[in-house]
Parts: structure tokens; C-alpha cells; sequence
């Protein structure tokens, strides 16, 4: 193109008009060369880190530490279970626990909450890279409708065991008798679809505004943690749900006194007892209280104060609600252990898939 301009400047003879006609041309294919040149180098720069960040993902030394430790303490808790679970229960059990009731009512949402947050991404996702009008809409009313859904099974968990806890209190029996095993429609159906209906229109715009602001690359990782996110929460409970069938053991508070022994059901955590409709080991709150952790590796990876700050909400999440089930008599401590163990590890598993820590590095990040 510049030879081309040059040979009409030199052999073409229409006067100073055209020679400068040919000389804002070539100015302007100057910039316009020099724009493509350098959106290419900006964009072969952007890959190539991106490309050195994932050849260089490994599990620091740190890391290491710090899952053999809970590993450690999660291994000492099973071994002091095995010997004492009955033990520990009768020390702690109390279903009138404000502590023990407060967790059962409100950390039963983790893997719906997870759920919730990678649909929102991958509705927000769609919307910021489909270009086709109707598709977009489509794909993204999906999404959202996704999302919709989890809040409204998270409700439906929230309400259930908050109405049964007032119905305790208002019949003069402990709070959390009869309110540990499953959601039932004990609340006003109305009541949930309105807090789901006003919830979503707020956290959805809330998204979509955090989408709109955020860079390529943070929303290329977003999609990838949204969607190992949602296969996470997918083998957690199915791989919980799955155990509490076959292993068929009874909880604490469904322990009965016969010939004077007292807990006769009681049977230790490796010992399965078929599908007989009692589902103790492992815990499913549990489970859910450690899938928050899982939200840590939803905040981009430049803000590393925000993933300690959510590190720490997830483990006091997973910590806290163990404890706590212990407390209100709905677990045995071994059912709680394997459960912490198991879905633990398999979080940890998927934040290597996704090649991301749970707190970054913050001069890697600056």
C-alpha cells in the first residue's frame, strides 16, 4: 500500500490537490498500521502471560501446609470419634442450642448459594460475548432462570427450618426438635417467591453492573470457575447424598433407650447399614457449610485482601457449622469429619483445575 501511494506521488502530475489528497492518505495509513500493529502486540503480550501464568500454576509450599494440617486434624477427629462418638454426643448434645439452631436454619444454603453465584456469572457471561440479539436474550433468560431456581430452594431450606423453630418455641419444646433432617412447606409459599422475586432483581443487577466494569480477562476466569463451580456443588451432593442412603445410619436425636440400653441404634461411622431411611453419615449440612469456601475463588485474582477476607468466612463457615450440628444432636462427630474431609479435598481438587489459589500471591498480582 505505501509503494503504491508513492508511485502515484511521484508519477501522477493533477497538482497540489492530489499531492495532498496522497499525503493525508498515506498519514492516515500510517496511524491505522500503527493502531493494528500495537493491538496486536498488546493482545500477543495478554496471552502470553496468561499462557506463562498457566504453565507456571503449581500448589505452594504454603498451600501444602495448610491441607495437611486440616487433613491432620480432620484424620485426629475421626480417630477420637471412632472410640468416643457416643461420648461427645451425650457431653454436647442440646437442641434448644441458640448456636446449634442458627447454623441449621441458615448454613444449610452453601452449595445453592455457589450455584446461584455461577449462574449469574454465566448468564452475565453470555450477555457481554453473544452478539446475536435473540440468542442472547435467550441464553441469558436461561441462565438467569438458573439462578432464580436456587434462590428459590435456598429459601424454601431457610423458611422451613425458621417456621419450625418458632413452632417448637410456641408449643414449649426445644427449638430443634423434629426440624433436622429435611425442608417441608411449613411457611407462607407467597412469602417465598416475593423474597426470591425481590432478591433477584437486586443481586442480578448487582452482577450485571460488576460485569459491565470488569476486564476480559477477569470475566475468561469467571466462566471457568462458574462452571467447575456448578460441577462441584453437582459430585458434593451427589457423592454426600449417595453415602447417607447406603450407610443408613441413625442420628443422634433418633437414639432410643430398649432393656435399659440406652442409644441401641448406634452403630460406629464405618459400618453401613443399607438403605433403611436413616441418612446421618456424612453430614449434608456440613457439606453445605464448607461449599462457601468455595465462593473465595470468585473474586478476581488482583484482590487478595478479598480472598483472605473470604478464606476466612469459608473455613469459619465449614468449622462452625460441623460444630454445630454435633451440638444440636442432628450428627455424630464422625459424621461431620468425613464430611469436612471429603469435601474439603474436593474443593481443593477443583481449585487446581481452575489453576487458581485461594489467596494469590500479591506481587505475582501487581
Amino acid at each position: 500500500m505505501t509503494g503504491f501511494l508513492h508511485f502515484l506521488d511521484t508519477k501522477l502530475t493533477g497538482g497540489k490537490h492530489i499531492k495532498f489528497t496522497l499525503k493525508v492518505l498515506k498519514e492516515e495509513w500510517g496511524i491505522a498500521h500503527m493502531q493494528l500493529t500495537g493491538n496486536q502486540v498488546h493482545q500477543n503480550q495478554v496471552d502470553i502471560n496468561e499462557q506463562r501464568q498457566n504453565a507456571s500454576f503449581r500448589t505452594t509450599d504454603g498451600e501444602k501446609r495448610v491441607v495437611l494440617i486440616l487433613l491432620g486434624v480432620g484424620i485426629l477427629s475421626l480417630l477420637i470419634a471412632t472410640f468416643f462418638d457416643r461420648n461427645v454426643t451425650q457431653a454436647v448434645m442440646n437442641q434448644n442450642s441458640i448456636f446449634g439452631n442458627i447454623f441449621q436454619n441458615y448454613a444449610d444454603q452453601g452449595a445453592q448459594v455457589v450455584a446461584f453465584v455461577s449462574a449469574e456469572v454465566i448468564a452475565w457471561y453470555i450477555w457481554r460475548r453473544i452478539n446475536d440479539q435473540g440468542l442472547r436474550y435467550i441464553m441469558t433468560g436461561a441462565a438467569l432462570l438458573l439462578a432464580f431456581n436456587q434462590l428459590l430452594s435456598l429459601l424454601q431450606d431457610a423458611l422451613s427450618y425458621t417456621f419450625s423453630m418458632l413452632n417448637n418455641l410456641s408449643k414449649g419444646i426445644p427449638m430443634g426438635v423434629a426440624n433436622n433432617t429435611a425442608a417441608v412447606q411449613n411457611y407462607p409459599e407467597i412469602l417465598r417467591w416475593l423474597l426470591a422475586f425481590v432478591a433477584m432483581i437486586i443481586l442480578s443487577a448487582i452482577f450485571a453492573n460488576w460485569f459491565s466494569k470488569i476486564s476480559d480477562a477477569d470475566v475468561n476466569y469467571l466462566i471457568v470457575v462458574a462452571v467447575v463451580g456448578i460441577a462441584t456443588v453437582f459430585v458434593a451432593q451427589l457423592m454426600i447424598g449417595d453415602m447417607k442412603a447406603l450407610w443408613g445410619r441413625f442420628r443422634p436425636y433418633e437414639m432410643t433407650t430398649v432393656s435399659g440400653q440406652t442409644m441401641s441404634e448406634f452403630t460406629p461411622w464405618y459400618h453401613m447399614n443399607g438403605i433403611n431411611g436413616h441418612n446421618s453419615f456424612p453430614s449434608g449440612h456440613t457439606m453445605s457449610g464448607w461449599l462457601f469456601l468455595y465462593l473465595a475463588l470468585f473474586v478476581p485474582r488482583r484482590h487478595v485482601t478479598t480472598q483472605k477476607k473470604m478464606v476466612i468466612f469459608g473455613l469459619a463457615m465449614g468449622i462452625l457449622t460441623a460444630m454445630s450440628r454435633v451440638r444440636i444432636g442432628a450428627h455424630w462427630l464422625s459424621d461431620v469429619t468425613v464430611s469436612s474431609i471429603l469435601v474439603g479435598l474436593l474443593i481443593f481438587a477443583a481449585s487446581r483445575l481452575i489453576g487458581a489459589h485461594f489467596v494469590e500471591n500479591a506481587e505475582q498480582q501487581s
